[in-house]
C-alpha cells in the first residue's frame, strides 16, 4: 500500500482544493484526512552548509523526518586557466541512513539540499554494492516497493597529473523495471543509492 501512497495523496490533495460537489463520492472529511497524509504537504527543505574545497556537504533532516529527495548547488566549480571546467560531481545522493542528502565535488565547494518529510511517510534508502571500474552498481528496492528517486556516491574518481577530472558519471537513473536505481562512472567505481516506496 505504501508504494501507491504518494500518487494517491497527490490526487487527493488536488480534490481537497475543489468544492465538495466536485469531489463527488469522496466526502470532504475523508478527502481532508487523506490530504493530511500527503508527504508533500508537510515537506521541509533543508540547506546544508557550504563545504570546504573538495569536501562533502550534508543537508540533515530535522528530528522525526527523513529525506524524500535532494540535490546540490556548486558554489565554486574548478576550471582551467582557459576557463574549461575540470571539476567532478563525485556524490549526489541520499545519506545511507535516510536522514538527509549529501553532495561532494572533486575540488570545488558545494552545498547539499534535502527535501524532508515525516519519517512515517518517507521512502526507504537502498544502498547498492560498490561497482568495479566501468561497471554498474545496482541499488535494488525491497520487495513490495518501487523506486521513486536515487543518486550515486563515487568511491574512486580518475584525475590527470594536474588534478583535473578525467572521469564522469555516465549513468544515474532508475533501473528499467522500476525496482531500483543504478549508477556508472566512465572510469572509476561507484555506489548507487535508491529511494524506494
Amino acid at each position: 500500500m505504501r508504494k501507491h501512497r504518494l500518487a494517491a495523496c497527490v490526487a487527493a490533495a488536488g480534490l481537497v482544493g475543489a468544492s465538495a460537489v466536485a469531489v463527488g463520492a469522496l466526502s470532504t472529511t475523508s478527502a481532508q484526512a487523506t490530504a493530511k497524509a500527503a508527504p508533500v504537504s508537510r515537506a521541509q527543505t533543508v540547506v546544508g552548509p557550504t563545504s570546504e574545497s573538495g569536501g562533502p556537504s550534508e543537508a540533515r533532516c530535522p528530528e522525526g523526518m527523513r529525506v524524500l529527495n535532494g540535490g546540490y548547488n556548486a558554489v565554486s566549480f574548478s576550471q582551467s586557466n582557459g576557463g574549461e571546467p575540470y571539476d567532478g560531481i563525485q556524490a549526489n545522493a541520499p545519506l545511507a541512513d535516510g536522514k538527509g542528502w549529501f553532495a561532494d565535488l572533486m575540488t570545488g565547494r558545494v552545498q547539499a539540499r534535502a527535501v524532508c518529510v515525516p519519517q512515517a511517510e518517507a521512502p526507504q534508502v537502498a544502498v547498492g554494492p560498490t561497482s568495479g571500474e566501468h561497471v554498474d552498481s545496482d541499488a535494488r528496492c525491497p520487495d513490495g516497493t518501487n523506486v521513486i528517486g536515487g543518486g550515486y556516491y563515487a568511491q574512486s574518481w580518475y584525475k590527470n597529473g594536474w588534478g583535473e577530472s578525467q572521469d564522469e558519471v555516465t549513468a544515474s537513473a532508475p533501473i528499467w523495471d522500476g525496482k531500483g536505481w543504478y549508477a556508472r562512472l566512465f572510469a572509476g567505481t561507484v555506489q548507487a543509492r535508491a529511494l524506494c516506496s
